[in-house]
Protein backbone atom coordinates (compact mmCIF):
# COMPACT_ATOMS: atom_id res chain seq x y z
CA UNK A 1 0.00 0.00 0.00
CA UNK A 2 1.05 3.57 -0.42
CA UNK A 3 1.15 6.17 1.87
CA UNK A 4 1.01 9.89 2.18
CA UNK A 5 3.01 10.20 5.56
CA UNK A 6 6.01 11.99 4.35
CA UNK A 7 6.85 15.59 4.77
CA UNK A 8 7.36 15.77 0.44
CA UNK A 9 4.26 13.72 -0.20
CA UNK A 10 1.41 14.69 2.58
CA UNK A 11 -2.54 14.90 2.25
CA UNK A 12 -2.04 18.81 0.74
CA UNK A 13 0.70 17.87 -2.02
CA UNK A 14 1.10 16.65 -5.16
CA UNK A 15 1.43 13.32 -4.08
CA UNK A 16 -1.94 13.58 -1.64
CA UNK A 17 -3.52 14.69 -4.01
CA UNK A 18 -3.12 11.93 -6.04
CA UNK A 19 -3.79 9.66 -3.10
CA UNK A 20 -7.16 11.13 -2.22
CA UNK A 21 -8.19 11.26 -6.35
CA UNK A 22 -7.71 7.90 -6.53
CA UNK A 23 -9.05 6.47 -3.23
CA UNK A 24 -12.13 8.09 -4.41
CA UNK A 25 -11.79 6.92 -8.06
CA UNK A 26 -11.59 2.94 -6.60
CA UNK A 27 -14.51 3.72 -4.26
CA UNK A 28 -16.45 4.96 -7.51
CA UNK A 29 -15.57 2.18 -9.57
CA UNK A 30 -16.70 -0.05 -6.65
CA UNK A 31 -19.92 1.14 -6.28
CA UNK A 32 -21.12 1.60 -9.93
CA UNK A 33 -19.74 -2.46 -10.53
CA UNK A 34 -22.12 -3.21 -7.70
CA UNK A 35 -19.48 -4.09 -5.07
CA UNK A 36 -21.18 -2.13 -2.77
CA UNK A 37 -24.92 -1.66 -2.76
CA UNK A 38 -26.93 0.95 -2.14
CA UNK A 39 -26.97 1.68 1.95
CA UNK A 40 -23.90 -0.37 1.97
CA UNK A 41 -21.15 0.80 4.95
CA UNK A 42 -18.30 1.64 3.51
CA UNK A 43 -16.49 2.21 6.79
CA UNK A 44 -15.81 5.10 8.85
CA UNK A 45 -12.88 7.29 7.83
CA UNK A 46 -10.86 6.05 10.22
CA UNK A 47 -11.22 2.56 9.44
CA UNK A 48 -10.77 3.40 5.55
CA UNK A 49 -7.80 5.64 6.40
CA UNK A 50 -6.37 1.95 8.35
CA UNK A 51 -7.12 0.00 5.30
CA UNK A 52 -5.89 2.07 2.57
CA UNK A 53 -2.36 2.77 4.93
CA UNK A 54 -3.32 6.65 4.15
CA UNK A 55 -3.88 9.77 6.62
CA UNK A 56 -7.68 10.00 7.58
CA UNK A 57 -7.39 13.80 5.77
CA UNK A 58 -6.53 12.04 2.54
CA UNK A 59 -9.88 9.56 3.16
CA UNK A 60 -11.85 12.55 3.83
CA UNK A 61 -10.91 14.37 0.88
CA UNK A 62 -11.98 11.41 -1.15
CA UNK A 63 -15.10 11.24 0.46
CA UNK A 64 -15.92 15.08 0.33
CA UNK A 65 -15.72 14.45 -3.45
CA UNK A 66 -18.24 11.63 -3.87
CA UNK A 67 -20.58 13.28 -1.04
CA UNK A 68 -20.63 15.92 -4.09
CA UNK A 69 -21.45 13.62 -6.78
CA UNK A 70 -24.13 11.69 -4.69
CA UNK A 71 -22.84 8.63 -4.55
CA UNK A 72 -22.12 8.04 -0.77
CA UNK A 73 -22.93 9.94 2.36
CA UNK A 74 -21.63 10.39 5.71
CA UNK A 75 -23.84 9.10 8.81
CA UNK A 76 -22.60 10.92 11.85
CA UNK A 77 -21.35 8.71 14.41
CA UNK A 78 -22.15 5.37 12.11
CA UNK A 79 -19.47 6.10 8.64
CA UNK A 80 -19.81 6.43 5.36
CA UNK A 81 -22.55 4.78 3.45
CA UNK A 82 -23.55 3.98 -0.51
CA UNK A 83 -26.37 6.72 -1.05
CA UNK A 84 -29.51 4.90 -2.38
CA UNK A 85 -31.89 7.46 -3.69
CA UNK A 86 -34.70 4.89 -3.77
CA UNK A 87 -34.28 4.34 -0.30
CA UNK A 88 -37.67 5.19 1.64
CA UNK A 89 -36.59 4.38 4.77
CA UNK A 90 -34.44 7.42 6.29
CA UNK A 91 -36.49 8.66 9.49
CA UNK A 92 -36.29 12.38 11.02
CA UNK A 93 -37.25 13.59 14.00
CA UNK A 94 -39.78 16.87 14.38
CA UNK A 95 -38.80 18.09 17.66
CA UNK A 96 -41.63 20.68 18.74
CA UNK A 97 -41.86 22.47 22.15
CA UNK A 98 -45.85 22.34 22.13
CA UNK A 99 -48.06 21.68 19.14
CA UNK A 100 -50.86 23.66 21.02
CA UNK A 101 -48.96 26.37 19.26
CA UNK A 102 -50.53 26.65 16.23
CA UNK A 103 -47.19 27.95 14.04
CA UNK A 104 -45.76 24.49 15.25
CA UNK A 105 -48.32 22.62 13.87
CA UNK A 106 -48.21 24.74 10.71
CA UNK A 107 -44.39 24.21 10.24
CA UNK A 108 -44.94 20.68 10.87
CA UNK A 109 -47.70 19.99 8.53
CA UNK A 110 -44.93 21.60 6.13
CA UNK A 111 -42.08 19.50 6.63
CA UNK A 112 -44.26 16.19 6.19
CA UNK A 113 -46.13 17.70 3.06
CA UNK A 114 -42.78 17.48 1.30
CA UNK A 115 -40.97 14.63 3.39
CA UNK A 116 -43.24 11.57 1.42
CA UNK A 117 -41.73 13.03 -1.62
CA UNK A 118 -38.07 13.36 -0.47
CA UNK A 119 -38.10 9.31 1.19
CA UNK A 120 -38.11 10.68 4.48
CA UNK A 121 -40.57 9.29 6.83
CA UNK A 122 -41.22 11.58 9.92
CA UNK A 123 -41.34 11.88 13.80
CA UNK A 124 -43.22 14.41 15.24
CA UNK A 125 -42.34 14.85 18.82
CA UNK A 126 -44.48 17.32 21.30
CA UNK A 127 -42.80 18.09 24.77
CA UNK A 128 -46.44 19.17 25.32
CA UNK A 129 -45.29 21.76 26.99
CA UNK A 130 -42.18 20.63 29.19
CA UNK A 131 -38.96 22.13 28.53
CA UNK A 132 -37.08 19.24 30.15
CA UNK A 133 -38.69 16.67 28.01
CA UNK A 134 -37.85 18.73 24.80
CA UNK A 135 -33.91 19.37 25.99
CA UNK A 136 -33.85 16.07 26.85
CA UNK A 137 -35.02 15.17 23.25
CA UNK A 138 -32.48 17.00 21.87
CA UNK A 139 -29.34 15.93 23.54
CA UNK A 140 -30.54 12.15 22.89
CA UNK A 141 -30.80 12.56 18.98
CA UNK A 142 -26.73 12.27 18.30
CA UNK A 143 -27.21 8.50 20.09
CA UNK A 144 -30.72 7.75 18.04
CA UNK A 145 -30.80 6.12 14.97
CA UNK A 146 -32.73 9.11 13.21
CA UNK A 147 -30.79 10.41 10.41
CA UNK A 148 -31.58 14.37 10.89
CA UNK A 149 -34.24 16.46 12.52
CA UNK A 150 -36.05 19.38 12.49
CA UNK A 151 -35.95 21.95 15.71
CA UNK A 152 -38.15 24.31 16.29
CA UNK A 153 -36.77 27.07 19.02
CA UNK A 154 -37.36 27.77 22.55
CA UNK A 155 -35.48 30.71 22.55
CA UNK A 156 -33.55 29.97 26.05
CA UNK A 157 -29.96 29.62 27.15
CA UNK A 158 -30.49 25.90 28.12
CA UNK A 159 -31.71 25.63 24.30
CA UNK A 160 -29.10 27.03 22.84
CA UNK A 161 -26.69 25.31 24.54
CA UNK A 162 -28.04 21.75 23.45
CA UNK A 163 -28.28 23.04 20.07
CA UNK A 164 -24.21 24.05 19.88
CA UNK A 165 -23.65 20.70 21.38
CA UNK A 166 -25.69 19.01 18.59
CA UNK A 167 -23.86 21.72 15.93
CA UNK A 168 -20.48 20.08 17.59
CA UNK A 169 -21.90 16.61 17.06
CA UNK A 170 -22.23 17.64 13.20
CA UNK A 171 -25.73 15.45 13.50
CA UNK A 172 -27.66 17.30 10.90
CA UNK A 173 -30.73 19.51 11.68
CA UNK A 174 -32.26 22.14 11.00
CA UNK A 175 -33.50 25.36 13.50
CA UNK A 176 -36.83 26.73 12.62
CA UNK A 177 -37.49 29.96 14.25
CA UNK A 178 -34.76 31.22 15.26
CA UNK A 179 -31.15 32.50 13.72
CA UNK A 180 -27.38 32.59 15.14
CA UNK A 181 -24.92 35.55 14.33
CA UNK A 182 -22.40 34.21 16.01
CA UNK A 183 -21.95 30.21 14.83
CA UNK A 184 -23.33 28.81 11.80
CA UNK A 185 -26.48 26.92 12.11
CA UNK A 186 -28.69 25.64 9.52
CA UNK A 187 -31.80 27.43 10.17
CA UNK A 188 -34.89 28.87 8.63
CA UNK A 189 -36.50 31.91 9.71
CA UNK A 190 -39.29 34.84 8.57
CA UNK A 191 -37.89 38.34 8.39
CA UNK A 192 -38.85 39.56 12.10
CA UNK A 193 -36.85 43.07 11.15
CA UNK A 194 -39.09 43.71 8.07
CA UNK A 195 -42.29 42.18 9.99
CA UNK A 196 -41.58 45.19 12.59
CA UNK A 197 -41.09 47.86 10.11
CA UNK A 198 -43.90 47.36 8.51
CA UNK A 199 -46.32 47.31 11.87
CA UNK A 200 -44.37 50.41 12.54
CA UNK A 201 -44.94 52.08 9.32
CA UNK A 202 -48.45 51.00 9.52
CA UNK A 203 -49.10 52.38 12.73
CA UNK A 204 -47.16 55.68 12.15
CA UNK A 205 -49.70 55.95 8.99
CA UNK A 206 -52.32 56.33 11.83
CA UNK A 207 -50.74 58.94 13.51
CA UNK A 208 -49.76 57.21 16.45
CA UNK A 209 -46.32 58.64 17.75
CA UNK A 210 -46.73 56.91 21.09
CA UNK A 211 -46.35 53.54 20.78
CA UNK A 212 -45.59 50.84 23.23
CA UNK A 213 -44.02 47.33 22.30
CA UNK A 214 -44.33 44.43 24.95
CA UNK A 215 -42.56 41.21 24.66
CA UNK A 216 -40.12 38.84 25.35
CA UNK A 217 -36.70 40.12 24.35
CA UNK A 218 -34.75 36.71 24.75
CA UNK A 219 -35.83 35.78 21.94
CA UNK A 220 -33.79 37.03 19.00
CA UNK A 221 -37.25 36.80 16.81
CA UNK A 222 -38.15 39.60 19.11
CA UNK A 223 -35.39 41.94 19.41
CA UNK A 224 -35.67 41.58 15.66
CA UNK A 225 -39.79 42.81 15.24
CA UNK A 226 -38.42 45.46 18.11
CA UNK A 227 -35.65 46.80 15.94
CA UNK A 228 -37.99 46.71 12.83
CA UNK A 229 -40.36 49.14 14.68
CA UNK A 230 -37.37 51.43 15.94
CA UNK A 231 -36.27 51.76 12.14
CA UNK A 232 -39.69 52.55 11.21
CA UNK A 233 -40.04 55.80 13.62
CA UNK A 234 -36.85 56.59 13.03
CA UNK A 235 -37.16 56.58 9.30
CA UNK A 236 -40.37 58.86 10.07
CA UNK A 237 -37.62 60.87 11.73
CA UNK A 238 -39.74 60.69 14.79
CA UNK A 239 -38.44 59.73 18.39
CA UNK A 240 -38.39 56.46 19.99
CA UNK A 241 -39.61 56.39 23.69
CA UNK A 242 -37.66 53.61 24.74
CA UNK A 243 -39.58 53.55 28.33
CA UNK A 244 -42.11 52.14 26.40
CA UNK A 245 -40.83 48.87 26.00
CA UNK A 246 -41.61 46.47 28.36
CA UNK A 247 -39.54 43.30 28.40
CA UNK A 248 -41.59 40.24 29.45
CA UNK A 249 -38.10 38.41 30.83
CA UNK A 250 -36.50 41.31 32.25
CA UNK A 251 -36.18 39.83 35.99
CA UNK A 252 -36.28 36.08 35.86
CA UNK A 253 -36.15 33.00 33.59
CA UNK A 254 -39.59 32.26 32.48
CA UNK A 255 -40.97 28.87 31.63
CA UNK A 256 -40.45 29.15 27.69
CA UNK A 257 -43.35 27.12 26.97
CA UNK A 258 -45.52 28.45 30.29
CA UNK A 259 -48.66 30.29 30.64
CA UNK A 260 -47.31 34.33 30.72
CA UNK A 261 -50.92 35.96 30.90
CA UNK A 262 -49.95 37.56 34.14
CA UNK A 263 -47.05 39.04 32.88
CA UNK A 264 -49.00 40.40 29.95
CA UNK A 265 -51.55 42.24 32.16
CA UNK A 266 -48.93 43.91 34.19
CA UNK A 267 -46.83 45.18 31.95
CA UNK A 268 -49.68 46.44 29.96
CA UNK A 269 -51.30 48.09 32.92
CA UNK A 270 -47.89 49.41 33.28
CA UNK A 271 -48.13 50.96 30.27
CA UNK A 272 -51.38 52.42 30.42
CA UNK A 273 -51.11 54.05 34.08
CA UNK A 274 -48.26 56.18 32.92
CA UNK A 275 -49.04 59.80 32.96
CA UNK A 276 -48.71 60.13 28.84
CA UNK A 277 -49.63 56.21 27.91
CA UNK A 278 -48.83 54.76 24.23
CA UNK A 279 -51.89 55.43 21.47
CA UNK A 280 -50.67 51.95 20.16
CA UNK A 281 -48.92 48.53 21.72
CA UNK A 282 -47.22 46.29 19.58
CA UNK A 283 -47.04 42.76 21.27
CA UNK A 284 -44.46 40.42 20.37
CA UNK A 285 -46.80 37.74 19.00
CA UNK A 286 -50.62 36.93 18.69
CA UNK A 287 -51.03 35.09 21.87
CA UNK A 288 -49.72 38.12 23.93
CA UNK A 289 -51.89 40.79 21.96
CA UNK A 290 -54.88 38.64 23.03
CA UNK A 291 -53.63 38.51 26.74
CA UNK A 292 -53.16 42.43 26.44
CA UNK A 293 -56.42 43.14 24.86
CA UNK A 294 -58.24 41.38 27.53
CA UNK A 295 -56.10 43.23 30.35
CA UNK A 296 -56.81 46.56 28.63
CA UNK A 297 -60.57 45.68 28.13
CA UNK A 298 -60.65 44.70 32.10
CA UNK A 299 -58.79 48.54 32.18
CA UNK A 300 -62.06 49.80 30.86
CA UNK A 301 -59.90 50.54 27.61
CA UNK A 302 -61.61 50.05 24.42
CA UNK A 303 -59.95 48.71 21.33
CA UNK A 304 -59.29 50.31 18.90
CA UNK A 305 -61.28 53.46 19.82
CA UNK A 306 -59.07 54.24 22.68
CA UNK A 307 -55.68 52.68 22.24
CA UNK A 308 -54.86 50.11 19.00
CA UNK A 309 -53.34 47.00 19.16
CA UNK A 310 -51.33 45.01 17.15
CA UNK A 311 -49.62 41.36 17.17
CA UNK A 312 -47.73 39.03 15.03
CA UNK A 313 -47.85 35.18 13.21
CA UNK A 314 -51.43 35.96 11.92
CA UNK A 315 -52.56 32.81 14.00
CA UNK A 316 -56.24 31.14 13.07
CA UNK A 317 -58.14 33.43 15.78
CA UNK A 318 -57.01 36.60 15.02
CA UNK A 319 -60.05 36.76 12.69
CA UNK A 320 -62.17 35.97 15.46
CA UNK A 321 -61.68 37.34 17.83
CA UNK A 322 -63.15 41.14 18.38
CA UNK A 323 -61.82 43.47 17.47
CA UNK A 324 -60.18 41.47 14.57
CA UNK A 325 -56.36 41.84 15.20
CA UNK A 326 -53.89 43.18 12.98
CA UNK A 327 -50.84 41.25 12.70
CA UNK A 328 -48.06 39.94 10.82
CA UNK A 329 -48.22 36.78 8.98
CA UNK A 330 -45.30 34.24 9.41
CA UNK A 331 -44.94 32.04 6.36
CA UNK A 332 -44.63 28.76 9.12
CA UNK A 333 -45.57 26.17 6.68
CA UNK A 334 -42.94 27.39 4.16
CA UNK A 335 -40.53 27.56 6.76
CA UNK A 336 -41.34 23.72 7.24
CA UNK A 337 -41.04 23.05 3.52
CA UNK A 338 -37.61 25.07 3.38
CA UNK A 339 -36.50 23.34 6.78
CA UNK A 340 -37.04 19.95 5.18
CA UNK A 341 -35.24 20.70 1.92
CA UNK A 342 -32.29 22.24 3.88
CA UNK A 343 -32.48 18.97 6.12
CA UNK A 344 -32.23 16.56 3.33
CA UNK A 345 -29.02 18.14 1.94
CA UNK A 346 -27.48 17.85 5.40
CA UNK A 347 -28.12 14.41 5.41
CA UNK A 348 -26.63 13.62 2.51
CA UNK A 349 -23.37 15.40 3.00
CA UNK A 350 -23.16 16.97 7.15
CA UNK A 351 -20.49 18.82 6.38
CA UNK A 352 -21.89 21.04 3.70
CA UNK A 353 -22.01 24.56 4.03
CA UNK A 354 -26.13 25.56 3.99
CA UNK A 355 -26.98 29.44 4.04
CA UNK A 356 -29.79 30.23 6.88
CA UNK A 357 -32.81 31.04 4.50
CA UNK A 358 -35.02 34.29 5.61
CA UNK A 359 -38.72 34.18 4.06
CA UNK A 360 -40.97 37.49 3.69
CA UNK A 361 -43.45 38.37 5.49
CA UNK A 362 -46.82 40.16 5.51
CA UNK A 363 -49.01 42.69 7.34
CA UNK A 364 -52.25 41.48 7.87
CA UNK A 365 -54.59 44.38 8.86
CA UNK A 366 -57.92 44.33 10.71
CA UNK A 367 -59.89 45.97 13.36
CA UNK A 368 -57.42 46.71 16.58
CA UNK A 369 -56.21 49.63 14.96
CA UNK A 370 -57.36 53.35 14.07
CA UNK A 371 -56.64 56.55 13.83
CA UNK A 372 -54.91 57.84 17.02
CA UNK A 373 -57.16 60.43 18.34
CA UNK A 374 -55.02 62.19 20.58
CA UNK A 375 -51.59 64.14 20.02
CA UNK A 376 -48.29 62.64 21.49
Amino acid sequence: MSTDTGTHTGSHGPAGTRLYAALADRLRRAIQAGVYRPGQLLGSEHSLAKQESISRMTVRRASELLVKEGLIERRPGKGLYVRDERATTRAIQVVAGNLQWEPSLQASRGIQSIAAGKGVQTQLYDAHGDVAMDLTMLRQLPESDFAGAVIISLHSKTFNEAIFDLKRQRFPFVLVDQKFHDIEIPAVTADNHDGGLQVGQHLLAHGHERIGFIGDLVAVTVRDRLMGLRDAVADAGKPFDRSLVIDLCEDRDQDRLGDWSGEVEAATRQLMQRDAPPTAIFFSCDAVARAGCRALQAMGFRVPADVSIVGFDDDPLCQWVTPGLTTVRQPFFGMGETAIRMLCELMVNPDARIAPQVLPVTLVARDSVAQALRSS
